[in-house]
């Protein structure tokens, strides 16, 4: 019998831009910290920038130049410093930003665990090619969010996107 030693070292990507996003990702968050295979988590939202020269940044949208390089910057280093990529990935609502840290992820050679949810199951299930190939393993976050307290991030084992139509 293998003894499970904590090496995993995940950066959680996730759109945070609604309630059951922000939701999702508290589910998620306590199900890792469960896993006895993971040492470290980061989710880039609790290493948020904040520029002290920018005022009332939530209104509009626009950011500044400084936030956007720093924010920037500190991703792509939880992704470097991360040995798996966990993406709460939101079927009804891409997101640029979850695809590109995904594809990031994956020219450095590192797994990616693919979590795809939908408010619309009874919908047929369609993902893009490079999405559906590019990641290591899926699980199902409306059914089987649960595995991530379970999954073995030491060997990140392969599970390949099946039962979607890919485009």
């Amino acid at each position: 019998m293998k003894a499970v030693v904590p090496t995993g070292r995940i950066y959680l990507g996730s759109p945070f831009y609604n309630e059951a996003q922000r939701g999702r990702v508290d589910q998620a968050k306590d199900l890792l910290s469960k896993n006895p295979s993971i040492a470290h988590i980061f989710f880039p939202f609790d290493a948020g920038f904040t520029d002290p020269a920018e005022e009332n940044p939530e209104i509009g949208g626009i950011r500044s130049m400084v936030w956007r390089d720093a924010t920037y910057q500190n991703d792509l280093t939880g992704i470097v410093n991360a040995s798996c990529g966990v993406f709460l990935y939101d079927m009804d609502n891409l997101d640029d930003g979850s695809a590109f840290e995904i594809g990031f992820m994956r020219a450095m050679h590192k797994p990616v665990v693919l979590v795809p949810f939908t408010e619309h199951p009874e919908k047929d299930k369609v993902m893009n090619l490079m999405l559906a190939q590019g990641v290591t393993t899926i699980i199902d976050g409306n059914t089987e969010l649960e595995k991530l307290s379970t999954y073995d991030f030491n060997e990140c084992p392969s599970n390949p996107v099946v039962g979607y139509k890919i485009i």
